[in-house]
């Protein structure tokens, strides 16, 4: 009976380390990269600009299946090549020309994504002004794989601005160079925060693991240990983070 529990106990253990070894390296695939990003129709309200392996650029609006207007202008200082429309209905508007995208589309509960996708040639920039029921809201305009908002209501990228966002560490990267430079900021609250909810972790272990074992003693302190150097390996990580 104890044989059959210990070999059930090191079969759980193997599915949740190799679980834990999946999520990694799903987790360091998705931080790796800086070009699509996860866009799921219907769900948000906004605009996603990204580029994909054959240098073409996609912008996608997306609504929150309510009636919504999205309109703007994509200006270039090269030339619009090939220009192609995903799920554009009869009464959306587009006006391609050689220099200049003007559109105009609605979007309902029904009909709740378009796209276009733009293939440019000889550029050093395209210019992008758009819009959302006639409004401008940066925040709404998530650019590459890591939704990063333009600090401008209209705004460019250059002909090699997704290069270049890849070379970026992840941490850097929206959102995580905001969180992280708030948690850095209050670094001493950061490190209380941290070690008393390790603490409570270590105290729930102690009256349960640790009661049964016979030096538990020095599991109590080899775990506060851990909890310590953890506490502190953090803050460095966030001190780096923030370009010391």
């Amino acid at each position: 009976m104890k044989a059959q529990k210990k070999s059930g106990f090191k079969k759980k253990n193997g599915s949740l380390l190799l679980a834990a070894i999946i999520f990694g390296v799903l987790l360091t695939g998705l931080l790796s990269s800086c070009s699509k990003p996860l866009v799921i129709p219907g769900a948000s309200l906004g605009y996603y600009v990204w580029k994909d392996n054959g240098d073409n650029i996609h912008l996608v609006w997306s609504a929150d299946r309510q009636d919504n207007v999205f309109s703007g202008t994509i200006r270039t200082d090269g030339d619009f090549e090939n220009i192609q429309k995903v799920g554009m209905e009869d009464d959306d508007e587009i006006i391609v020309s050689k220099k200049e995208i003007d559109f105009n589309a609605k979007l309902s509960a029904q009909d709740y994504a378009d796209e276009i996708i733009i293939s440019g040639s000889d550029y050093s920039f395209i210019e992008f002004d758009l819009k959302i029921n006639d409004q401008y809201d940066a925040s709404r305009i998530n650019i590459g794989k890591y939704l990063n908002n333009p600090k401008e209501q209209t705004f460019r990228i250059d002909a090699r601005y997704f290069e270049n966002l890849k070379k970026i560490p992840w941490y850097n990267s929206h959102p995580f160079e905001e969180f992280f430079y708030k948690l850095f900021a209050n670094k001493y609250i950061t490190f209380f925060y941290i070690f008393m909810i390790g603490a409570v972790i270590i105290e729930l272990l102690r009256i349960t693991k640790f009661a049964l074992k016979k030096r538990k003693g020095l599991f109590y302190g080899i775990s506060y240990l851990v909890l310590f150097l953890i506490d502190m390996g953090f803050i460095v990580m966030l001190w780096y983070a923030n370009g010391h």
